[in-house]
């Protein structure tokens, strides 16, 4: 059995797969994440070990005669969300998640991310914004110049995690490349790039590929959950590298999206293109496998904005049977650019998208499924791929896969799995036990579900 920990924004999910790939349990538990004012998302490091040990029990209990089949735990991670350790290990403030803004407007930080920017050929990282640590720390040593002087360490999320299952400090390659402070083909911090945001690269742990076997877990941890002592932490992935693997996409030339909270396109690639690219680009699993990425705020989030803004919340699978009889185009319905900021009844242009649902829900799907478009364009230029693997909450909708199908021209291929990154990085783990290379899981692990293929009567 392999042991996985999904370290979601808003839900941290613990699953159990067995030998074939099989999803034997899962659990889903919500960090309780603080948000003291509007640009700020904090969640207390106490509180993240207390929340993801009781999802690992309750998964644990809810099939006990697996515990001690359990060979190997692994994660798929979030990136820029951190926190700031002193001489003692002790966290002089809390995780400052991803979404967190508070960097916004900081005197300096144009500069300095615009600086960051220029190192694209060695990071792979094309654009910056406030969400990313290297702002978030310059604003921290704008506002207290003395805590990156105490500060002794910076972890993030899975690095935290990863250092209280081993007694080891590693940070994993492609959460690393994200930060925009790393060569993301030598694998290390580049000191220049860290100075520039006040942080000595010592305060950073070690960067360890997607993969690695980081050693057995320690016996105060084994004992903590009642699992053999020689059970071993394997190095998991930044989760939407770890949802790439988790749908098939691990040769060259393979694609595939996620749309959930951000609509992430991601393509597999054996090399690492020049410093003009237009998209983001992070270490794999070897050092012949990069991920190439290009993502944006249209996604599922606007589904949930519709949906929670009508009185009755109906389900999604009633929006989806909606949107099925409504005419291709949405009969000229149209969303506003910032019509997340607005009520539902101000947020589409052409119609009344409280009283006409289904061209509400249409035109919806039919704008992510064009931003899918552009970003497929942005990694692939004129040579589409032959299909799309796609994740997320999004593949669980057939309207909408057949939309997307329609809209880029693509074949769209849905799995079974209802966790495809929790099983992207049980495969690595699986690699790292010897059960097989990544593409010969891919095999034997993953399974279609259904393929839907253009056919221009839903676009």
């Amino acid at each position: 059995m392999i042991l996985t920990v999904d370290l979601g924004t808003t839900y941290f999910k613990v699953c159990l797969f067995d030998g074939a790939g099989g999803l034997r349990a899962c659990v889903r538990a919500a960090p309780p994440v603080a948000q003291p004012a509007a640009d700020r998302w904090e969640l207390d490091p106490g509180a993240f070990l207390e929340t993801l040990s009781t999802a690992v029990g309750e998964a644990l209990a809810s099939c006990p005669e697996l515990r001690s089949a359990v060979a190997a735990i692994t994660f798929a991670t979030q990136a820029n969300s951190f926190t700031v350790l002193d001489d003692r290990n002790w966290p002089l403030l809390p995780f400052l998640l991803w979404p967190d803004t508070r960097a916004a407007g900081a005197a300096g930080l144009e500069g300095v991310l615009r600086g960051l920017e220029a190192r694209r050929s060695a990071t792979g990282v094309p654009s910056l914004a406030s969400e990313f640590m290297a702002a978030k720390l310059h604003a921290l040593r704008l506002a207290d110049p003395k805590l990156l002087a105490r500060g002794r360490k910076i972890r993030m999320l899975s690095d935290f995690l990863v250092e209280w299952l081993t007694g080891r400090a590693a940070t994993e390659a492609g959460v690393a490349g994200l930060t925009a402070l790393c060569d993301a083909r030598a694998l290390n911090w580049m000191p220049a790039a860290c100075e520039s945001v006040g942080l000595d690269p010592a305060a950073l742990p070690p960067i360890v590929r997607a993969g690695s076997d980081l050693g057995p877990i320690r016996p105060m941890v084994a004992e903590m959950f009642d699992l053999p002592p020689g059970v071993r932490v394997i190095m998991g992935a930044l989760d939407q590298y770890a949802g790439a693997i988790g749908v098939g996409n691990v040769a060259p030339g393979g694609v595939s999206e996620t749309t959930g909270t951000v609509l992430a396109v991601v393509r597999c690639s054996a090399d690492f293109s020049p410093a003009d690219a237009p998209f983001f680009q992070g270490p794999a699993w070897a050092p012949d496998r990069f991920y190439r990425m290009a993502f944006g705020s249209v996604s599922a989030n606007l589904l949930e904005w519709y949906r929670n803004g009508l009185p009755d919340r109906p389900s999604y699978a009633e929006l989806d049977a909606l949107a099925a009889a409504a005419p291709a185009g949405a009969a000229g319905l149209s969303l506003r650019a910032d019509a997340l900021a607005r009520p539902v009844g101000e947020g589409f242009v052409g119609g009344d998208a409280r009283q006409e649902r289904g061209r509400a829900v249409r035109c919806i799907l039919e704008t992510v499924a064009r931003a899918l478009a552009d970003h497929v364009r942005t990694l692939c230029g004129a040579e589409p791929p032959a299909e799309i693997r796609c994740a997320g909450g999004g593949a669980r909708s057939d309207i909408w896969l057949q939309i997307k199908a329609d809209v880029t021209g693509i074949p769209m291929t849905a799995l079974t799995c209802p966790e495809p990154t929790s099983l992207g990085a049980a495969m690595l783990a699986a690699r790292a036990l010897g059960w097989g290379g990544l593409e010969e899981l891919a095999a034997r692990w993953i399974r279609p579900r259904r393929r839907f293929v253009p056919d221009g009567r839903a676009a």
